[in-house]
């Protein structure tokens, strides 16, 4: 299947129809996300271009060979099957380091994805009143158009496209910071139509209901305009943020679902507990990509969730020590290249600083870039701020070509 869809995307390329076809099929399911990683991964093996391309591919692949020991080592054959993510996302972010060099090239990508978003969030809007119920149904679970995993809070919540509220949002979010993007570059009815586009974002992303998004947003709005170099802006974003926060701790009635604030806060100290004790007990090598869900009722005494609600404690229990140190190291080379890019002014340095900012602000709350679709879309605005600054590996090179293995 793989090799169809390959040779029917090489004749579509040229008019972008491929592309587009790939772009939908991580927007509007969570299952078909894998098909296009499948494929980026066959067209770099047939062209003999698996190698280690920048600092992020390297370290996604160290990830990929690191969460298969972790692996073996708990004897977990669901964290074991899980780790090959990674090598999906090794591919995704080798084949955007060899054919995504450009402004032009990433924009493109972009507005496929923000075009294909604004479908999602108009099933968003059917979904929240009533044309699609939440019933649950095969095809809406393979499309995203129902919760994967039933939980009374999810009531009166909308999943758009992605299985799950607080999926979407973060996915919702990014969007609006690039229809920002794309807002300030545009004139004339082009303009009008992303202020609408981006209305219409921001309304899904009220409807579901995810506090962290909101702060995950504000803060990349804030991040946006520091790397414009827009210090009036910045300091007022700033301001707003903080009186948001304010009146969100002292009237979170006012606010949706804020009648659940005290709870939620309970509720994400409990599991963040749990999961730090987990961390001290493996904190060389973790307990595997599904290690929390699947730990026993004597190391994990709480309700069973699928990770910590935050991405730096739940890459710690899950591929320990060894596994967070190797993220931070593609993190910390991430920011050292956004400066960089920040410096010489690409235009494009704002938006993918503030998807970063925000991605981290709704990281403090949650691990959405755990589920495929959403780990993508983070794993892509990633690999742009590398390829875009020509990075290379720290490491001294071998003589001849750096490669893992030969394609």
């Amino acid at each position: 299947m793989v090799i169809v869809w390959s040779e029917v995307s090489h004749i579509f390329h040229e008019r972008g129809i491929g592309l587009g076809i790939n772009c939908a099929f991580v927007v509007f399911s969570p299952f078909l996300v894998y098909l296009p990683q499948a494929l980026a991964l066959f067209h770099l093996v047939r062209r003999k271009q698996v190698d280690g391309g920048n600092t992020w591919t390297t370290g996604m692949f160290l990830l990929f060979l690191w969460s298969l020991a972790v692996g073996i080592i708990n004897r977990q054959g669901y964290s074991f099957a899980a780790g090959f993510v990674f090598l999906g996302y090794y591919g995704v972010s080798l084949f955007l380091h060899y054919n995504y060099r450009t402004r032009e090239k990433i924009e493109q990508l972009l507005y496929y994805i923000f075009s294909l978003t604004l479908i999602s969030a108009l099933l968003g809007l059917l979904e929240g009143f009533g044309v699609i119920d939440s019933t649950p149904a095969g095809w809406k679970t393979f499309f995203g158009l129902t919760t994967l995993i039933p939980n009374d809070d999810n009531l009166f919540r909308i999943t758009g496209t992605f299985g799950n509220s607080n999926l979407a949002a973060s996915w919702y979010g990014a969007m609006i910071l690039v229809g920002f993007h794309f807002y300030e570059k545009s004139q004339g009815r082009k303009r009008q139509l992303l202020f609408c586009s981006l209305l219409l974002l921001i309304v899904v992303l009220v409807m579901t209901g995810s506090r962290g998004a909101f702060i995950g947003l504000l803060l990349g709005l804030v991040v946006y305009d520091l790397v414009k170099g827009r210090m009036f802006h910045f300091i007022l974003r700033i301001l707003i943020l903080l009186f948001g926060l304010v009146v969100f701790v002292g009237y979170p009635e006012w606010f949706p679902r804020g009648d659940l604030l005290s709870l939620t806060i309970d509720l994400r100290w409990a599991i963040w507990e749990n999961c730090f004790n987990m961390y001290l007990k493996k904190p060389l090598t973790g307990w595997g990509i599904m290690g929390i869900y699947f730990a026993d009722d004597n190391v994990y005494q709480y309700l069973r969730v699928l990770h910590a609600h935050n991405m730096i404690i739940s890459l710690a229990v899950m591929l320990g020590s060894v596994g967070l140190l190797i993220f931070v190291w593609m993190e910390g080379h991430l920011l050292a290249q956004l400066w960089e890019l920040s410096r010489e002014k690409c235009s494009l340095a704002p938006l993918l600083a503030a998807v970063q900012a925000m991605f981290w602000g709704h990281g403090i709350f949650d691990f959405t870039a755990m589920a495929p679709q959403i780990g993508l879309l983070f794993v892509v605005f990633s690999s742009f701020i590398g390829t875009l600054s020509g990075s290379k590996v720290s490491w001294p090179a071998l003589p001849g070509r750096r490669k893992f293995f030969s394609a």
